[in-house]
Parts: C-alpha cells; sequence; structure tokens
C-alpha cells in the first residue's frame, strides 16, 4: 500500500462508514476485502477512532454506522484475524457503551487471544461495564485473556465486579480461569 497506506485504509473506513453518495455497498465490500492485513488492521483501528469519537452519540453511531459497516462490509473470512485486530475490535465494543453486549454478540468470532491484553482489560474496567454487563465482559475477557505471563490488578477487579452483579458466574469456567490467573500471577 506504499507509505500511505495507512491513511488510506482509514480514510477508506471513514468513507464507507458515512453516507456517500455514488457507491454501492457491495463496492465499499470490495474496496475493504482487497486491503493487505496491516490496513485491515487499521480499519479495525479506524472503527474504533470512529465510535470514540462520536461521544455521547456512540449508540446511536452504533447502531446506525458501525453495525451496518460490520454486518455489510467487513470481510467475514476469520482467516485474516490478528491479535491487533482482536485487540481494535475488544477495543469497539468497550467504546460501544451501552451497546456493549451486542457489540461483543458482533464481533465474538473475531475475539482472539491477544499476547499483551493490559489495555483491553484497563479500558473495560475504567468504563464500569463488567458491573453493568457481566455475561458480554466475562464472554470478551474469556476471549482475549489467556495464559497471561502478567496480570494487570484491573483483571481481578473486573472479576470482581463481575461476579457482584451477577454470582452465578462464579461457576463459569471462563471465569475460574482468569480467576486462576489472577490467584497466581498476583494480579
Amino acid at each position: 500500500m506504499g507509505e500511505h497506506g495507512q491513511q488510506f485504509a482509514a480514510f477508506l473506513t471513514y468513507a464507507a462508514l458515512g453516507p456517500v453518495e455514488g457507491y454501492t455497498t457491495q463496492e465499499w465490500r470490495t474496496a475493504i476485502a482487497a486491503l493487505p492485513q496491516k490496513g485491515l488492521q487499521e480499519s479495525a483501528q479506524a472503527l474504533v477512532q470512529a465510535l470514540e469519537g462520536a461521544a455521547d452519540q456512540r449508540e446511536e453511531y452504533w447502531k446506525n454506522r458501525i453495525l451496518p459497516f460490520w454486518r455489510d462490509v467487513w470481510p467475514k473470512s476469520r482467516d485474516r484475524v490478528t491479535q491487533n485486530i482482536s485487540a481494535s475490535l475488544a477495543r469497539l465494543c468497550i467504546a460501544a457503551d451501552s451497546e456493549f453486549p451486542a457489540a461483543v454478540t458482533e464481533v465474538l468470532d473475531w475475539l482472539h487471544p491477544i499476547d499483551h491484553p493490559y489495555d483491553v482489560i484497563s479500558r473495560l474496567h475504567k468504563t464500569g461495564l463488567c458491573g453493568r454487563f457481566p455475561v458480554p465482559a466475562l464472554l470478551l475477557l474469556g476471549r482475549v485473556v489467556t495464559d497471561p505471563t502478567w496480570v494487570a490488578s484491573e483483571l481481578g477487579q473486573c472479576l470482581d465486579l463481575i461476579v457482584q452483579a451477577n454470582s452465578e458466574l462464579a461457576c463459569d469456567s471462563r471465569y475460574q480461569r482468569l480467576r486462576e490467573y489472577v490467584r497466581k500471577r498476583g494480579g
């Protein structure tokens, strides 16, 4: 994609999110699918930035822009998922705020383990989403956190909020696995 490839991928994503006269969904889908791996990673990051930039309109932006883009434009071949894309999509879910459960459901198959999940865990903890939406929060954490070499204290705090909001989740195997990481690693 050359030296301006990342900017092009972000520009293409922003254009596909907004109503642009003269372009069909199929044309956007073809263009995004043609991006090389780094371009697709940049596209995922652009989705996060666009949603975060929507400020107090995040829920509406999720419903009216990001969700249609995800369903109609984003490539369907999950063999293109990378740790960077997974991390960006986890941040996208978190940025969706009250649409967090819907966002997790939509991108779930693209959420894969990431080697350094600190940023995702920290963002999730700061939002309070673990207490508001314990089941999707545990689902997200269970997908992206696998046997970390160190554990952020926020992971233990997220798990505490999850079981405070829904005590039945203490029996969930994902919760128990994550709690064991915290216990072993002192997070």
